[in-house]
C-alpha cells in the first residue's frame, strides 16, 4: 500500500511540474493542444499510479515526451502563423454590423441562443448594438459595440 502512495506522489509532483512547465495558469488558458496533454498526462499517471508491477520510470517518461512535445509544438506554434492556424484555428466573426453570420454560427455549432447568450454575458442586450463579434481561438466572444447614435 505504501508503494501506491508513493508512486502517487511522485506522479502528482510530476505532472505539477509538466503543466508548469507547459506554462499555463488555469483550463481557460489552455489551446486544443495543450488540454489534450493534459488529459493524456492524468491518463498516463494514474496507469502508472496503479500499476505496481511496471517501473515508475513506464510512466514518467511517457510524461516527458508528451511535454517536450507540447514545448516544441508550442515553440513551432510561436514561429510560424501557418502552424498556429492548423493547430489552433483563427479568429472567426460570427456577427457583423448587427446581423449574425448563420453559416460561421453553423460551422462553429454554436446557435443563435448560445451567441446571444454570450453576448448579454458581456452587457450586449440586442445584436442590432454590435458592430463586430468574433469567436476567439480560445472560444471566447470578442464584441465591439456600434458606437451611440450610429445605426
Amino acid at each position: 500500500m505504501m508503494i501506491i502512495i508513493i508512486r502517487t506522489a511522485v506522479l502528482y509532483f510530476a505532472i505539477i511540474a509538466a503543466v508548469r512547465f507547459m506554462g499555463k495558469r488555469q483550463v481557460s488558458d489552455l489551446q486544443n493542444s495543450e488540454l489534450v496533454v493534459t488529459m493524456l498526462l492524468s491518463d498516463i499517471a494514474s496507469m502508472a499510479a496503479q500499476n505496481t508491477s511496471q517501473p515508475l520510470l513506464y510512466g514518467v517518461v511517457p510524461m516527458t515526451v508528451l511535454v517536450a512535445s507540447e514545448v516544441l509544438l508550442s515553440a513551432a506554434m510561436f514561429s510560424s502563423v501557418k502552424i498556429r492556424r492548423l493547430v489552433c484555428g483563427q479568429p472567426i466573426v460570427v456577427v457583423s454590423n448587427g446581423k449574425a453570420d448563420k453559416f460561421e454560427l453553423r460551422r462553429l455549432r454554436m446557435s443563435e441562443e448560445d451567441l446571444n447568450e454570450q453576448l448579454r454575458q458581456l452587457e450586449v442586450f440586442s445584436l442590432n448594438d454590435v458592430k463586430l463579434a468574433i469567436v476567439e481561438t480560445n472560444g471566447k466572444l470578442s464584441v465591439m459595440k456600434k458606437e451611440s447614435g450610429s445605426s
